[in-house]
């Protein structure tokens, strides 16, 4: 387990639980009000000064008196309208001129940098600590209660330097303030895209061979979930563009069909080499629109919902998951992701998954369940839509979830295909609640694109938070087929696209 975890939540937004984990004292103290413009400013003023920076929340001035004499700060910089004001000390209001905000701080700003409010956190993330841009964000309006300054500020030494500099990771939820003094402290700090070590390359790159690694903001759990996470990042193989979580770290496009015939979609057109560069191609046309990584994907239909009962009499074909392992090593050698896909007839999901957990022990591996084709005795495959249980499906979600964990693989996805709302009885009742894996809901509809959109929105509603929406573009089914910039215009955007 990784040593040295340590996670400071300020939930109010104030910063004083994270000046209380990073600073032992501090002659200097910024101070701002919780507007954002006021905001920006104050982190721009705290890097540059390498001083804590604290907000003045509502109902939080008891707790910042007590943190502004805790660090033993001789001289409080008020930034916005503040009426705080310490027990001793100094008090001085910045001014809302840049000259004269410099003359006073002794900072020169390398420029003048505006922002809208939501890219305050991200952006000062990577300010310099004593000499950064001036943030501006909207029309600022300085306190004017203080008294004048005795004499100008001057900016501090760092707390750390270098190697000796601990790894502090961020998030959008971190508050700004919080963000401000670890970069103003010298620590080496990271934003990441969701409160989890595991969130994608970057994030296992920051925790990798750090010897202490401080969460600033809500999410990241206990101490010991993020030292247990640190030592997943650290250990557990990497899924295709890097972390062991799948969302929100990439987003995928696939190709869809068997390698036994051509009629179930475009991955039996060509062979594995010629499927992984068609892909690929299609990623090239998705990435400039996801500020994501988009990663390739082939979405294998295993097992074929058949006409006849077949000798089981379970109206499905299932062939020996060797006939898929070329398709598998083509997509997963080329830094991409497989998706087995079921169409079960009438045999059960989870006997129909186990036939493929020797595939399914792979890190780069998933699953599809597609209930269009779950039949009842006396239905026929294509005659009726097909319907499936969340008990059913739950049973696969938990086996599922236990072969991930007992071979020691990163997340796993899981598909459920839907285009209408009784392909899948009891949808609230899909259990969501194992981080083993990430359960995305596979839009299906096909047609126009007002009837896609339709179809869409249907099945968003009532739709668990914790399950991803995905997207189908058919070739022939569409009218017209949508393009990528089309595609990723949806609302949500699909977080998995597959082509038929």
């Amino acid at each position: 387990r990784a040593e040295g975890a340590k996670v400071a939540v300020d939930a109010d937004g104030s910063g004083v639980e994270t000046t209380g984990l990073l600073v032992e004292s501090a002659p200097v103290v910024v101070v701002s009000a919780p507007d954002p413009a006021a905001q920006a400013r104050a982190a721009s003023v705290a890097v540059g000064l390498r001083a804590p920076m604290l907000t003045a929340v509502p109902g939080g001035e008891a707790a910042l008196t007590d943190e502004v004499g805790r660090l033993g700060a001789e001289r409080v910089l008020r930034v916005g309208t503040v009426t705080f004001t310490p027990d001793d000390g100094e008090v001085v209001d910045a001014p809302a001129g840049r000259a004269e905000l410099e003359e006073l701080t002794g900072i020169t700003f390398d420029s003048e940098l505006p922002l809208p409010a939501d890219r305050v956190d991200e952006v000062a993330v990577h300010q310099v600590p004593g000499r950064p841009s001036l943030m501006v964000v909207g029309e600022f309006t300085a306190g004017g209660d203080a008294g004048a300054a005795s004499e100008p500020f001057a900016a501090a030494d760092p707390a750390w330097d270098g190697d000796d500099a601990p790894r502090v990771l961020v998030h959008d939820g971190t508050p700004v303030a919080a963000i401000a003094t670890a970069v103003a402290s010298g620590a080496a700090v990271s934003h990441l895209r969701a409160p989890d070590p595991r969130v994608d390359g970057g994030a296992v790159e920051a925790v990798r061979d750090a010897d202490a690694v401080y969460a600033l903001g809500p999410g990241w759990g206990t101490e010991l979930d993020l030292a247990d996470r640190i030592e997943q990042a650290r250990t557990v193989p990497e899924l295709p563009g890097g972390g062991q979580l799948l969302f929100p770290g990439r987003r995928f496009v696939a190709a869809y069909g068997s390698p036994i015939t051509p009629v179930l979609g475009i991955l039996g057109e060509q062979g594995p080499e010629e499927s992984v560069a068609r892909v690929r191609q299609l990623v090239e046309e998705y990435q400039p629109f996801s500020p994501e990584p988009v990663i390739p994907a082939f979405e294998i239909i295993g097992t074929v919902a058949a006409g006849g009962p077949g000798a089981d009499g379970n109206f499905t074909n299932e062939w020996d998951p060797q006939v898929f392992v070329p398709l598998v090593d083509a997509i997963t050698a080329a830094g991409g992701y497989a998706v087995i896909d079921l169409q079960p007839g009438m045999a059960d999901l989870l006997d129909q998954a186990t036939i493929f957990e020797d595939l399914l022990r792979r890190p780069g591996v998933g699953l599809a369940l597609d209930p269009e084709w779950k039949l009842r005795p006396g239905q026929q495959p294509g005659a009726q839509i097909g319907t499936a249980d969340a008990e059913e499906i739950n049973r696969v979600i938990h086996w599922l979830a236990d072969l991930t964990r007992d071979s020691g693989g990163p997340q796993k996805l899981l598909i459920l295909h839907q285009f209408s709302t009784e392909m899948i009885s009891n949808r609230d009742r899909i259990d969501t609640s194992r981080p083993e894996l990430a359960i995305a809901l596979h839009a299906d509809g096909h047609g126009t694109p007002g009837l896609k959109m339709e179809t869409w929105g249907v099945l968003r509603q009532g739709l668990s938070p914790d399950i991803r929406m995905a997207w189908k573009n058919f070739y022939d089914e569409d009218t017209p087929t949508f393009t990528a910039e089309q595609t990723m215009a949806v609302e949500p955007r699909p977080w998995f696209v597959s082509y038929q």
